[in-house]
Order: C-alpha cells, then structure tokens, then sequence
C-alpha cells in the first residue's frame, strides 16, 4: 500500500510557505448602519402634553390624541379632575420636554417636567410616546400619568 501525502510539499499551508487559499473576490462591504429612528421635536411633545392636558376641551376631543383612545369612565373622571384643577389655579401649565429617547418601534421615551402656578416646582415625568401613522400622540399609560399629575393639588 502507498500512501500518497496531500497538502503542503513543507508542512502545513501558511503565507509564508506560499501554500494558502488565494481570495477570489474582495470581502463584501460591511452592513449600512441602521436608520435613524424618526424621533418627535420637544416642541412636538410639548404641545401634545397641552392638548391632552387642556381643561377647556372636553375628553371626546381628545380620544385621537391617546393609544387606544380613551375610555368613557377615564375621560369623565380625567375632564372633572382637569375642571377642578383650572378652579384651583393650577393653570397655565408648562412641559419642558428633555432627553427623547427611542423607546421601541415607532416609540419614544421623554422627560416631561410640569410647571405651574401651584406647583412648587418642576414635576418630571417619565412620558412614552407613540407614533402612528406619522402623528405622536401618548402611550395610555403615559397619558393617565400625565392628566394625574397636571391635575395634583398642593
């Protein structure tokens, strides 16, 4: 029997010994980096906050403004607490919105700070936003935090 060796004539393939794969083709480049995700202006939130939070206009309004809408029992709750807030002083209101972060899919994550004549100072709330359909409007959650907290007396 012969045994006939493969490879290399002078031990194994490296460059040096010249006996290593030769590339065909050049790599292929890398991967373009992901897309930007479209995220809201502050301005953009901040005046959503003033929608949802505007005590002169009735929860019906507002119902596009909030995922998933807004429930009867939840708008009629959030409109007297709203009214009982502007007899008590606590408007004009102010958002600042700061630090917007992606937050998942067609999501953003906010710092929402409220200000107000009754207030001693800045209440920040951590707010989610949605964007359906190229409008933003709030997470649910986010916008009953938020009503709460427009609505808290001192």
């Amino acid at each position: 029997m012969n045994l006939v060796a493969v490879g290399a004539p002078y031990g194994p393939a490296s460059p040096a010994s010249g006996w290593y794969p030769q590339p065909q083709d050049p790599p292929p480049p890398p991967p373009p980096p992901a897309p930007a995700q479209n995220l809201p202006t502050p301005d953009q939130l901040s005046s959503l906050c003033n929608q949802v939070t505007d005590p002169g206009v009735s929860y019906t309004t507002k119902t596009n403004l909030v995922e998933n809408g807004i429930s009867p029992d939840e708008g009629h709750v959030a409109d007297h607490d709203l009214r009982k807030a502007y007899r008590n002083g606590n408007f004009p209101e102010t958002f600042t919105v700061t630090n917007i972060q992606p937050a998942g899919p067609n999501m953003a994550g906010a710092d929402v700070a409220i200000a107000g004549p009754r207030f001693a100072g800045p209440v920040t709330k951590q707010l989610v936003f949605v964007n359906q359909g190229g409008t933003w409007i709030l997470q649910h959650d986010a916008a009953i935090a938020l009503i709460q907290a427009a609505t808290a007396t001192n």
